[in-house]
């Protein structure tokens, strides 16, 4: 990304972000035009990176600049611009990438999309979850793609269950592509109005002996002021290691303007991004658990500011060493005008 061209994409971020522009309340609009932004205050007391270790600093991990239309006939359509700051701690350049592109047609209680768009894998997580600011879902923060190029369809089925499905073409398009021709397909089994059950299953086509296989299960919980899940994953990859995780969260609101969060993921092999993860690195040789607790603060309907803390605590790895605990104590800053 050309220097001269980052003080223009704030810009446009920041204007997306005013109240003027959100447009989402307006009914009779087909077209609105939103923006939102996330980061850290951060500080290091100890990390398995001599980088990490006592780092202190301020990141912007996420600006996201949104267009939305929306159209009597069905047709509907979304593009999202990215950006943000990559890098190693404490020095950071900006970067910016298309996030979703996609154009849509709802018909009966179904809905077909086509282009650059989120990935089944956890989408349906996400929505319980709704904390991705704070922290992305294991599966998203290990390194599996969140969007993909491709056709989905998604719909319900009956009152109780519902699908999604989706073959991506592999094409290098956008901010997290996925690599290969992947094709994607669910079941969400809504047992009453607030507890759901979701499957997934994709198989992975990449050059080579290369492909992934994913398996996934989760069980959701969503009411007013209270929300938790628990999921567990397992991945096959013919060319390395196998990927298998567990993951547990709660969000509980404890007041009018406070909510309190807290997760665990079991990471039961070592991370396969590991020190490539952005802005949270694993040590690539240990099986791991990460700990996230947080409390959140509702400034006002646009602002909110959670003081977090992350550990992460490592088993010993195939040298009989422990590498050193990760801990990360943030101030998070989320303005949402979407």
């Amino acid at each position: 990304m050309s220097p001269t061209r980052i003080p223009t994409l704030i810009a446009a971020l920041a204007l997306a972000a005013s109240p003027g522009n959100a447009g989402a309340d307006d009914k009779s609009s087909a077209f609105s035009l939103g923006g939102l932004l996330f980061g850290d205050l951060y500080h290091l007391p100890n990390h398995h990176l001599p980088e990490g270790d006592g780092a202190t600093g301020v990141v912007l991990r996420r600006g996201y600049l949104t267009g939305n239309a929306k159209f009597d006939s069905g047709w509907f359509g979304r593009l999202r611009v990215e950006v943000n700051q990559s890098g190693e701690f404490e020095t950071y350049d900006f970067e910016a990438d298309v996030k979703d592109a996609y154009i849509g047609y709802r018909f009966e209680h179904h809905q077909l999309m086509v282009g650059l768009q989120p990935s089944l894998t956890f989408d349906f997580i996400e929505s319980i979850w709704s904390m991705r600011y704070l922290m992305r879902t294991p599966a998203d923060l290990q390194g599996v793609p969140s969007r993909d190029t491709g056709v989905s369809l998604k719909g319900r089925i009956n009152d109780s269950w519902s699908y999604r499905a989706m073959v991506g073409v592999g094409a290098e398009f956008g901010a997290e592509s996925g690599d290969g021709e992947n094709t994607m397909a669910a079941l969400n089994w809504a047992l009453n109005e607030n507890w759901s059950l979701d499957f997934y299953v994709d198989h992975e086509r990449r050059p080579g002996p290369n492909d992934n296989t994913t398996g996934q299960v989760f069980a959701g919980y969503k009411a007013e002021g209270l929300r938790f899940g628990a999921q567990y994953l397992y991945r096959d990859r013919d060319s390395n290691a196998q990927g298998e995780l567990a993951s547990a969260f709660v969000v509980k609101n404890v007041g009018e303007k406070i909510r309190m969060t807290g997760r665990i993921d079991r990471i039961m092999e070592p991370s396969p991004k590991g020190d490539n993860i952005s802005y949270i690195p694993f040590d690539p040789t240990a099986k791991a658990t990460l700990y996230l607790a947080g409390l959140e603060y509702k400034v006002s309907d646009n602002l909110y500011v959670t003081p977090n803390t992350i550990v992460i605590s490592y088993d010993r790895n195939d040298d009989g060493a422990r590498p050193n605990t990760d801990f990360y104590l943030r101030l998070t800053v989320f303005v949402d005008f979407e």
